[in-house]
């Protein structure tokens, strides 16, 4: 487990995945008793901060989460020292921490995507660990080198652990312009004296609560302190701008490859086509833009022949693409993930570059070898963005709508005397809903397990197989047709009996929204699910001889946030079953948490029901 904030970058806060939250009714598994972080700034803006840090480790999952601490640090702008590690035992023996137990190593990052971060990672194995063991140890991290961004400090809470004490002091000569803020409760004081300026933040006290599932990111609602040296969001945009406005220069290699993707194509057209061209030949090494690592993408001749890069490489090649055809583009800064709200100061908070074409006002992650042209990203849509021009400018990405995240399932099921069900299915969907199924169709052992994976899920069972378009033909909508039988798939119709509706191969069943229900219908932060239009239409054919004699009830439930209807008609032996789902957003605040669950119940309870079936008297 290791918590610490980087300046000169966005939070950085890792921390062990098989973690528990300490809370008030349930175990506490780990606190941190002492998290103290001191920045010392001289006039350029290089620093030296020392972290030090202590805590105690109550269970196993405790010593598990904390048995180890790690710091990332970029060898060429920073150094790093470990000045001090040892354990506490509950009995008050002291055990130093072993050198041999220190490692330093490419970190992570670096090691998946050598050649696009020199990050290195030190790590601290803590010896003889037992339950009531407290943990301490002290990092000095000198940037030696004036930060791209200049001072930028963002420092989160954990949610997960409870937190005794937690103090931020920063000194600075008062010439340096600084700016700062909070939220959730830090005491701050702010004073200078001689020349020299001292930021003060502390807070304590604090319980850890379990992360919610499907809840956005933590930094949209933990205490945190902020603090930056730039005066606003636009000057990161500028910074952007300068350092990557080279690699997207128009080479005659460029140029030739622009012309032969567009051919005789023009706007958007055109735009389109480069980008496909981009998103399928141009392999995303991911990796989290970091301003320690330049901000400069490579020259967008280096990409082509290299064939793979980064956001910002995949940015730059598609930027001199497009200005080889006399297309506009901007550089696009944005968090790639669950964070929605807005920040308290205007520090730098993003992750991801993707592209902004201003003629057509669309915003493009050519990252994604899935999705297509116009794809609207859940992730990425609603967010402030940054646009890399000569001054900066702030923006937003445009809102998820339902008709944005669409799926229509429309199948036709016979069952026959003995019960077996035979289905044929066809699916459409918007385009990224396609892009999603799209991955899984290309990366499947074959179209027949990827079938059978979803039928074993089903009560009725089955084998069948998925008949699709090219998944990596983004020209063109994603067509895919399902086929299946379900050998005693339903009670055998020699007498009355009650049919359950088919499930087949529905890739976005109802059943699924399951995952976003909470164990007492309660949520203390804002929940997540992505704005859909969802609609099922099956026609099942009874077998000969049989009539339904009981359908089940309609469901018209409407509330703030969507609706869930379903409607039942027969005629003959035919059985017409028609669904809809509907979430008219993408972040829901605990207020609205029992409308959401009341429509995903609606939709459950109405999947159960079953059409009563009896064969016809003669």
């Amino acid at each position: 487990m290791t918590i610490w904030t980087r300046p000169g970058g966005a939070v950085v806060l890792l921390l062990c995945a098989m973690a528990s939250g300490a809370q008030a009714e349930s175990p506490q598994h780990l606190r941190l008793d002492h998290l103290s972080r001191a920045y010392d700034l001289q006039p350029d803006l290089t620093y030296v901060e020392t972290i030090s840090q202590d805590a105690t480790l109550f269970t196993r999952r405790g010593i598990s989460a904390g048995e180890r601490e790690t710091m990332d640090f970029y060898p060429k702008s920073q150094a790093l020292d470990l000045l001090e590690a040892w354990v506490d035992q509950p009995d008050g023996t002291r055990l130093s921490v072993d050198p041999a137990a220190i490692f330093t190593r490419p970190s992570e990052e670096s090691q998946s995507a050598p050649g696009f971060s020199e990050s290195q990672t030190t790590t601290v194995v803590f010896p003889q660990l037992k339950e009531g063991s407290r943990t301490h140890v002290v990092w000095r991290l000198t940037q030696k080198t004036p930060p791209l961004v200049g001072f930028q400090l963002t420092s989160v809470v954990p949610e997960e652990w409870a937190v005794r004490e937690d103090v931020i002091d920063i000194t600075a000569p008062a010439a340096v312009p600084l700016h700062w803020a909070q939220r959730g409760g830090f005491t701050v004081s702010d004073d200078v004296a001689g020349g020299v300026r001292h930021i003060h933040a502390r807070i304590a006290d604090l319980l850890g609560a379990e992360p919610e599932h499907n809840a956005v990111s933590s930094a949209d609602f933990q205490p945190m302190f902020l603090a930056t040296s730039q005066p606003n969001l636009e000057a990161l945009g500028a910074i952007y701008y300068r350092q990557s406005r080279q690699g997207s220069a128009v080479t005659p290699t460029i140029s030739a490859l622009a012309a032969k993707i567009v051919g005789d194509r023009t706007g958007l057209a055109a735009a389109e086509a480069i980008y496909n061209w981009v998103a399928l030949n141009i392999r995303y090494v991911a990796i989290y833009l970091d301003e320690n690592d330049g901000w400069v993408p490579h020259p967008a001749d280096d990409v082509l022949a290299r064939g793979y890069g980064d956001c910002k490489d995949h940015v730059a090649i598609m930027q001199a693409l497009l200005s080889a055809r006399g297309i506009d583009s901007v550089p696009a800064l944005v968090d790639w993930g669950n964070r929605f709200a807005a920040l308290p100061l205007w520090v730098s908070q993003f992750n991801h570059a993707i592209i902004y074409l201003p003629t057509f006002d669309r915003y493009l992650n050519p990252t994604n070898p899935y999705a297509r042209f116009d794809a609207r990203d859940p992730t990425l849509s609603g967010k402030l963005v940054v646009l890399a021009t000569e001054h900066g400018q702030v923006s937003h990405t445009p809102v998820l709508r339902p008709e944005d995240n669409l799926y229509r399932f429309n199948a036709d099921i016979h069952v026959d005397a003995v019960g077996t069900i035979a289905g044929t299915a066809q699916m459409s969907m918007s385009a990224y809903t396609e892009a999603r199924f799209r991955s899984a169709v290309a990366q499947a052992v074959s179209p027949e397990e990827l079938a059978e994976q979803l039928l074993r899920g089903t009560p009725e069972g089955g084998f069948g197989r998925y008949i699709t378009s090219a998944p990596r033909d983004l020209s063109i909508p994603f067509t895919v047709e399902a086929h299946w039988r379900s050998r005693h798939g339903a009670a055998a119709c020699c007498a009355e009996a009650a049919l359950p509706i088919p499930l087949g191969l529905d890739i976005a069943r109802p059943a699924l929204l399951r995952s976003y229900l909470t164990r007492d219908g309660e949520r203390k932060h804002p929940m997540t699910v992505a704005a859909k239009d969802l609609n099922w239409r099956e026609t099942i054919h009874l077998a000969p001889g049989t009539r339904p004699v009981a359908l089940p009830q309609d469901v018209n439930m409407e509330n703030a946030v969507g609706f869930y209807h379903a409607h039942y008609t027969s005629m003959g032996d035919v059985v017409q079953v028609e669904r809809r789902f509907v979430l008219n957003r993408s972040v829901f605040q605990p207020p609205d948490v029992a409308a959401v669950e009341g429509l995903i119940y609606a939709a459950l309870d109405d999947v159960r029901a079953t059409v009563s079936v009896a064969p016809v008297k003669p």
